[in-house]
């Protein structure tokens, strides 16, 4: 093994699509990056359509490449790369990178992370993975859960960091749609968009993504509802939106509430995983325990004036940049990244 000192941190990941944990690992890698930290991704494996997260890392000048590349299987290659190259440490995101990451741990001793993402309990074949991967997880150097819920679910100790974004560059929006962005599967539940448009006949709703559920919620959709499908580029769209509307079944730290709050944009969420900790009821946004709370917070946004609807935009903003921004929460990832580093650091001082 190459014996010389690196401080190179590698992400790992298996991305299908671009969802949560795909923009997570974005964000951590730009924050790392803004840190002066060497950082590089390793995708799993390729799949048929280009990975968007490959495409968004390039574009930000963020070092990735694919653990599939040769003729070798993933494993053997990782091992190999692990031991040519000596990073500091590998984290791993989602289960199957996670048990990979595990047994490279197991076979060269790295320091290794694994961050668990998943609120909610899979069924089938991932549910036996995501049952490996949880109780595995006293092989891993350090484990960190996204939510303090999905921490219970471990069986060793873990530690809480609250999602971020790069909140540097981005323009308040001064749009006013009411709108649903994610995935459209169970967990996420944008069938109750769909009753929230049943009882706001006069509101129209937009809802910005796809999954196993579009079909069956297209069918259902009233007049006021509007699909707009899987968005390759957010960025564009952030702008039109005034509202975001969260009403999972299942939560972490949405990074579309972050997204949303860093442009000043009010989320209105059913109180899920973290998002407790993100909104503050009627400062930054609304926090319901109930869809009819849910609608009547609804109902409450649309009668805000224009100085209550600056304040609770320019408390969103705030929320994030003290809270939820790299600069606050990537020092914190780097203590744990680097635990010798800062504790020399605090003696020093001392």
């Amino acid at each position: 093994m190459n014996t010389k000192p690196s401080n190179q941190v590698w992400l790992i990941i298996d991305s299908f699509t671009f969802g949560g944990i795909e923009t997570h690992l974005l964000e951590l890698a730009n924050g790392l990056k803004q840190h002066q930290v060497e950082v590089k991704v390793w995708l799993i494996r390729h799949y048929e359509s280009d990975s968007q997260l490959a495409t968004k890392l390039n574009q930000a000048e963020i070092n990735v490449e694919y653990l599939d590349q040769t003729d070798k299987h993933y494993i053997p290659y990782l091992l190999e790369q692990i031991k040519s190259q000596s990073p500091a440490l590998i984290h791993a995101h989602g289960y199957k990178a996670s048990l990979v990451c595990k047994l490279a741990r197991v076979l060269t001793g790295i320091r290794q992370i694994s961050t668990y993402h998943a609120g909610e309990t899979p069924s089938g074949r991932v549910w036996l993975y995501d049952f490996i991967d949880r109780y595995s997880a006293f092989i891993s150097s350090y484990s960190i859960a996204v939510s303090e819920k999905i921490a219970t679910k471990l069986p060793v100790q873990s530690t809480c960091f609250n999602n971020f974004i790069d909140d540097r560059n981005l323009e308040p929006s001064r749009g006013t749609a009411i709108a649903f962005v994610g995935r459209l599967s169970e967990e996420k539940a944008p069938d109750r968009i769909l009753e929230l448009a049943q009882l706001n006949s006069a509101l129209n709703f937009e809802i910005y993504g796809s999954g196993p559920m579009a079909e069956q919620l297209q069918n259902a959709a009233l007049t006021n509802v509007t699909f707009h499908g899987h968005q390759t580029n957010m960025n564009a769209i952030w702008s039109n939106i005034g509202l975001l509307i969260i009403c999972s079944r299942y939560e972490g730290l949405p990074m579309t509430a972050l997204e949303a709050m860093g442009r000043g944009i009010p989320v209105l969420a059913l109180n899920v995983g973290n998002l407790s900790r993100l909104i503050v009821n009627h400062d930054n946004g609304f926090l319901a325990d109930s869809m009819a709370q849910l609608n009547e917070a609804l109902t409450e946004f649309t009668t805000l004036n224009n100085e209550q609807l600056l304040a609770m935009q320019t408390s969103a903003i705030k929320t994030i940049k003290h809270s939820f921004s790299s600069k606050a929460v990537i020092p914190q990832l780097l203590q744990l990244y680097f635990p010798s580093r800062y504790q020399s650091d605090f003696q020093i001082e001392k």
